[in-house]
């Protein structure tokens, strides 16, 4: 502030220890509007000192410094409960991406509403980087599509990090079903039209879309009833409530090995390894029966392309490792680690492609 004074003030203030009149050399005083002139002159300094300041004063906050992130934890939000597929395989993420970034990842279970929930938390957080998404399909495609008053957008509100990869989808039956793979049942709900139920965890999953996919391709009605988790529709398929139902091979196969659920089809490119017996649905003639569930990182919308970058290439670094792959192994999680571009590209498909699933059934959000 000091710098900011007039040079002739600070000469003046320099030579004497106030600014109070001086004494002449005839030992008369100044007149008293030379002193009442100096102080007039410095408080006119300092307020221009001031003033000075305010207006060099950045007008906005400065940009987040994304040289250190991440400095502190990171929230990885899972819209399911502890415990279920998905939590799982969020936490072999966590883990091994916490040593690649060198960083505590904690898992924070945000159950509900089949993930919406969660969605929304991360949406309305802070685009920082310590908030992230770790998400399915039900509340980014098919929520758009079957929830009426949806509060956000998620092609616009979030940004894909990467799809962290998934598993197809294994339709599985009550043993006592007659049909005893795909084509079966197609021939079966055909002559017997309106006597066969099929489960699924709700209408906005992907389980509910690939069981309708597969309607309109056979040209067959088979009717849906919905669940509020795997657990519950399971039980009642080996009790014969309903007939099947579309799971993954984690939740499946330790059931179909133990005969309480027997494999139709898979919906994968080819047959899985760990079950070889299964055809796949692409044999029975269904050719775009190929999908199931997957995983993903999404953050907020706004957060710096340096933070985006980062998460991502660390989360494929974490994924290479030989820990993560036997981990998402055992739970039959293929690897992917899209790029960001890629992964946008992706929601974008499956959107349409269960948009138009759900114009031709006359579905709409509700």
């Amino acid at each position: 502030m000091i710098a900011c004074v007039p040079a002739f003030l600070r000469r003046a203030h320099a030579g004497s220890p106030s600014l109070a009149p001086a004494r002449g050399a005839t030992g008369n005083r100044r007149p008293a509007r030379d002193g009442r002139r100096l102080l007039r002159l410095a408080a006119a300094a300092l307020l221009a000192c001031t003033a000075g300041a305010v207006v060099q004063r950045p007008a906005h906050a400065a940009p987040l410094d994304t040289a250190g992130w991440p400095d502190k934890p990171i929230r990885l939000v899972v819209g399911y409960p502890p415990g279920g597929g998905t939590d799982t395989v969020a936490r072999v993420l966590a883990q091994q991406l916490g040593k690649v970034l060198k960083q505590s990842i904690v898992v924070e279970n945000r159950a509900g509403a089949s993930g919406t929930i969660a969605t929304q938390q991360v949406i309305r957080s802070e685009p920082d980087g310590y908030t992230v998404l770790f998400a399915t399909a039900s509340p980014l495609t098919g929520a758009p599509l079957t929830v009426k008053g949806l509060t956000y957008d998620p092609l616009n509100d979030l940004i894909p990090v990467t799809r962290i990869g998934g598993g197809p989808f294994i339709l599985v039956a009550n043993p006592q079903f007659p049909p005893g793979n795909l084509s079966e049942l197609v021939a079966y709900a055909k002559a017997h039209p309106g006597e066969i139920n099929y489960a699924s965890p709700g209408i906005m999953t992907a389980n509910f879309f690939f069981a309708e996919l597969l309607n309109m391709q056979a040209g067959i009605k088979t009717a849906h009833v919905p669940y509020k988790g795997s657990a519950p529709l399971l039980n009642d398929v080996m009790a014969g409530q309903v007939q099947y139902t579309l799971d993954t091979p984690g939740t499946t196969l330790p059931l179909i090995h133990t005969g309480k659920l027997k494999a139709l089809a898979i919906f994968s490119e080819q047959r899985l390894a760990r079950a070889p017996d299964i055809p796949t649905a692409k044999e029975s003639g269904f050719p775009d029966l190929v999908g199931g569930s997957w995983y993903g990182l999404l953050l907020p919308k706004g957060t710096p392309p340096a933070i985006v970058d980062r998460l991502y290439q660390a989360t494929r670094t974490a994924l290479s490792s030989e820990d993560a792959r036997r981990a998402m192994e055992a739970r039959d999680v293929v690897i992917e680690g899209s790029s960001p571009d890629q992964f946008r590209q992706y929601l974008q498909a499956e959107f349409k492609r269960w948009k138009d699933v759900t114009g031709k059934l006359g579905i709409k959000p509700q």
